[in-house]
């Protein structure tokens, strides 16, 4: 195995994390400012949520064929081509009327779901005996710019006649600071990475496992799946959740944010632990006791208890989102494997959580409260804790 001078290690870190600063904020940033979206496109409230699920479901349908386009471009330059490909779906969202905007959405799926799948195999293969803190470091990155996302949006469509424009082309800016970041990856490390991928496709010419019976392969599935659903469920409706208790649209704008800062510690520290773990049962244990007292607390009228809800309910978000990154590379044993794992589960998982915004929606309109759909979320923590609890077992995915 190679060894890594301090500095190599600072500009891969430094790659790495303008990459996944990229992989959220996009999307968390069309909530704060739909309204503005709705009237400026004139568009009805139902392809104001489809706006919201096409990037889930573009995860599905692309995360699967990953693997396959980067036994041709290498991971390094698939993320490059994937950063190039998100400045322009970025810029054609918001160049004109709604078929733009939902052809940019489309884009901006594609290119952030060759991220999702490509950090967690680059860790393992760049970095395997690091896996926990280096998947920690970026998944941290991610959740603390979604919660960027979610919160400047509505006061960056504020500053300017441009509006929601503004806001949602401004997250270009970390898109070029990534690839101009990320171009050192691709360029120092080519002929190892090339090696690296000829190692890949020759296992994938040979045995390899099968995801659609692994047992393992579903259960990671389905716990980034149902996690998923908890993340963009609260993303689409905890603002209009609180709003309905009292609070001003910036007020629940700046709640989302707090929820989303609280996921930050959890998604640096849990992967760190987890991989040093034989099995991660008793951290499955906690991140459900942190759900189900979270979302309990949203029942409650005091603004207080709202605060505390965001913030419980966050710590539990942040830690079950990184122990899902992190299953993809403890599960298998091969870089190869890892891929294979972690594009099944993204495609299985991103269709199941594009389910949940549109559901909890649907319990709103026919049952005329939001209660129903904290219930709802309260269900889904339970769905996640017995897929979680069986994917924390200490087995290996080629093996079965």
């Amino acid at each position: 195995m190679k060894k890594y001078h301090f500095k190599d290690i600072w500009i891969v870190l430094l790659g790495m994390i303008f990459v996944a600063s990229t992989l959220r904020a996009p999307l968390t940033s069309v909530g704060p400012v739909v309204d503005s979206i709705k009237s400026t496109l004139e568009i009805n409230n139902s392809l104001a949520g489809f706006l919201t699920t096409i990037p889930l479901l573009i995860f599905g349908i692309v995360s699967p064929l990953v693997s396959r386009v980067v036994t041709k471009l290498t991971m390094s330059g698939a993320i490059v081509y994937a950063l190039i490909l998100l400045m322009v779906g970025l810029f054609l969202r918001v160049s004109g009327g709604i078929n733009l905007f939902i052809f940019g959405t489309i884009l901006i799926g594609v290119a952030i779901a060759f991220g999702n799948v490509c950090l967690p195999s680059y860790v393992k293969w760049k970095f395997p005996l690091q896996i926990g803190l280096f998947t920690g470091i970026y998944s941290a990155t991610m959740n603390f710019t979604a919660g960027l996302g979610g919160g400047l949006s509505y006061p960056l469509s504020q500053i300017s006649p441009l509006g929601f424009r503004l806001s949602l082309a401004f997250w270009i800016i970390l898109a070029v600071l990534a690839l101009i970041l990320w171009m050192p990856q691709v360029k120092g490390g080519k002929a190892e990475e090339i090696k690296a991928t000829k190692e890949m496709q020759a296992k994938a010419q040979g045995p390899k496992p099968k995801m659609v019976t692994s047992k393992l392969a579903w259960v990671v599935a389905l716990t980034m799946g149902f996690q998923s659903m908890v993340f963009y469920t609260v993303v689409a409706w905890v603002p209009s959740i609180l709003i309905d208790k009292g609070l001003s649209p910036t007020t629940a704008g700046y709640f989302l944010m707090l929820n989303q800062f609280s996921q930050v510690p959890m998604t640096f520290l849990f992967p760190i632990i987890a991989s040093k773990m034989k099995n991660q049962k008793i951290l499955v244990t906690i991140i459900t006791v942190l759900f189900l007292v979270g979302f309990s607390l949203l029942f409650s009228q005091s603004i207080v208890l709202l605060a505390i809800s965001m913030v419980i309910a966050g710590l539990g978000m942040g830690a079950c989102f990184s122990i899902c990154m992190t299953f993809f590379s403890i599960r298998a044993r091969t870089s190869a494997g890892s891929m294979s794992l972690s594009g099944f589960g993204q495609s299985i998982g991103y269709f199941i959580a594009a389910i949940g915004p549109f559901f909890v929606g649907y319990l709103h309109d026919y049952f005329g409260g939001w209660d129903v759909g904290i219930i709802a979320l309260l269900v889904i923590s339970v769905l996640t804790f017995i897929f979680a609890i069986q994917a924390a077992q200490d087995v290996y995915v080629e093996d079965q």
